[in-house]
């Protein structure tokens, strides 16, 4: 018999480890190149909205329904296309005023009377007053359209103004403003856009408080007569009713609604540029917040969904760039985050962070380091598919809310978007790729940001030597200092 003599455990461990030590190489870059290139996904199954139906009614007013079947509850929103950026010079707010005003009064119902029909109808109202546009959102049972459209109708064609009510109004909105004072973020991108937008805009959305006392009875008359027109407007109902059925309804209420001529000056586009300094807004404050931002193409322009993604990958949520640098890794801010912002023909894309006092300088530097990177290096693959998977997966459980689905088509008809847009949005954002986000960040990331600071000024601390130039502003926004490379210029404006 022949004797075969076999390895010993020690020799089989050997010969099993050096195996291992080959193939482990291979293993590890095989699993690595598989993170970082994750497999093309599956084509996404075709959005499909309910049924969307569009009409024009004879005094101009735009008529959109959504047809939904399986529920009882109808979504009504009335889309003005007037806001903020309308309120003349020295009547900033007017456009809010006006707008909650046409709740507080018609020709045959005072105050009270409107809040009880609405109680008796069981209506729930909700009014959106943004830069160029304003959204007036009821809700109620299908059973009670028609009361509610009588109702409604009267809001828009037949307004009141009671001066009693326009001083409850404006009194309402002074102090829900100085309220907004303690905001530092709301504060610094409101110094924000005035400072991107102003002079080619002359009233970028912000409302100053001081200016609420010039809006009298005789203002906001003019403001309604001038734009809150059929032939500005867009009806949006959303609920178990069709486009035939909800024209005849909407006609019969709005046939008072009278069309006039709509004159309005034309928004101009405000390019992206550099800025050679630091505003510092100074309010007492524990914390410190840091606004940057730059403005971007607008709504309507092909780099929208190449700036979508951008976005979410510098800072949409929790696990993106800033957020990941400037907290869990550097433990600089409390938080960072990035937004993007439109309005008619111009966009904003800023970015916010709370920090302290020592950690400015280096918040700011770190924020536009991550702007240099993205705008040098593309996102990785793994990264550039969360961004993705996030954007739409989030767009899918907008479309379940009705109040969102409608925004969404006024926003639409706004901004002169292609009938496809939204439903072409997940494959639109499907397309992006890596390079797509880096030409967007190279193209409008790579001018010097506008800084803006908001806090407690104190030139003696060492975080302001890494500004070159330091404008010092009070909370009203007049200029107080300026500070450029050591030398001090005090102002009073």
């Amino acid at each position: 018999m022949k004797v075969v003599k076999r390895p010993g455990p020690t020799l089989m461990a050997l010969l099993l480890l050096l195996g291992l030590l080959f193939l482990s190489p291979v293993m590890v870059f095989s699993q690595e190149r598989f993170r970082r290139n994750p497999p093309y996904p599956d084509p996404l199954l075709p959005l499909r909205f309910p049924p969307v139906e569009t009409a024009v009614l004879e005094n101009g007013l735009k008529l959109i329904t959504i047809t939904r079947l399986n529920t009882r509850l109808v979504t009504l929103q009335v889309v003005v296309q007037a806001g903020e950026i309308d309120s003349p010079p020295g009547f900033s707010g007017l456009a809010t005023v006006t707008a909650e005003m046409l709740l507080k009064g018609t020709q045959l119902m005072s105050a009270s009377d409107i809040e009880e029909a609405l109680d008796n109808l069981g209506m729930e109202v909700n009014v959106e007053v943004n830069a160029d546009y304003t959204i007036f959102t009821f809700s109620c049972l299908d059973d009670h359209l028609d009361q509610a459209l009588n109702l409604i109708k009267s809001f828009f064609s037949e307004p009141s103004f009671p001066v009693a009510e326009l001083t409850y109004v404006k009194r309402d909105l002074y102090y829900r403003l100085l309220s907004s004072k303690k905001d530092l973020e709301k504060i610094g991108f409101n110094f924000l856009l005035k400072k991107l937008l102003t002079p080619e805009i002359t009233n970028p959305g912000p409302i100053e408080e001081e200016e609420i006392k010039n809006i009298g009875q005789k203002e906001v008359v003019a403001f309604h007569r001038r734009l809150i027109r059929p032939n500005n407007s867009i009806v949006i109902i959303n609920g178990p009713v069709g486009l035939n059925n909800a024209s005849l309804k909407v006609s019969q209420a709005f046939n008072r609604w009278v069309a006039r001529p709509i004159e309005r000056p034309v928004v101009p586009r405000v390019e992206n540029k550099n800025f050679d300094r630091v505003y510092f807004v100074d309010l007492p404050a524990k914390d410190y917040a840091v606004i940057i931002g730059n403005t971007i193409s607008p709504f309507n322009s092909e780099d929208y969904f190449h700036l979508l993604v951008m976005n979410q990958i510098i800072g949409g949520v929790t696990s993106s760039r800033l957020f990941l640098n400037l907290r869990e890794t550097k433990g600089l801010a409390y938080y960072a985050f990035s937004n993007v912002y439109y309005l008619k023909n111009n966009g904003i894309f800023w970015i916010r962070a709370r920090t302290s006092l020592e950690t400015t300088g280096e918040v700011v530097r770190e924020i536009l380091n991550e702007l240099n990177r993205l705008a040098e290096i593309p996102p990785d693959p793994l990264e550039l598919e969360r961004a993705k998977t996030y954007l739409i997966g989030n767009f899918l459980l907008q479309l379940q809310n009705p109040e969102q689905l409608n925004k969404k088509l006024a926003l639409q008809n706004i901004y002169n978007l292609p009938d496809n847009f939204w439903t072409r949005y997940l494959e639109n954002i499907m397309f992006v790729g890596p390079e797509n986000v880096r030409e967007a960040a190279r193209k409008y990331l790579s001018n010097k940001p506008l800084i803006v600071v908001v806090g407690k000024f104190n030139p003696e601390f060492d975080y302001l030597k890494i500004f070159d130039n330091i404008e010092v502003y009070n909370p009203k926004g007049q200029l107080q200092l300026k500070l450029q490379k050591g030398e001090t210029n005090h102002e009073n404006r």
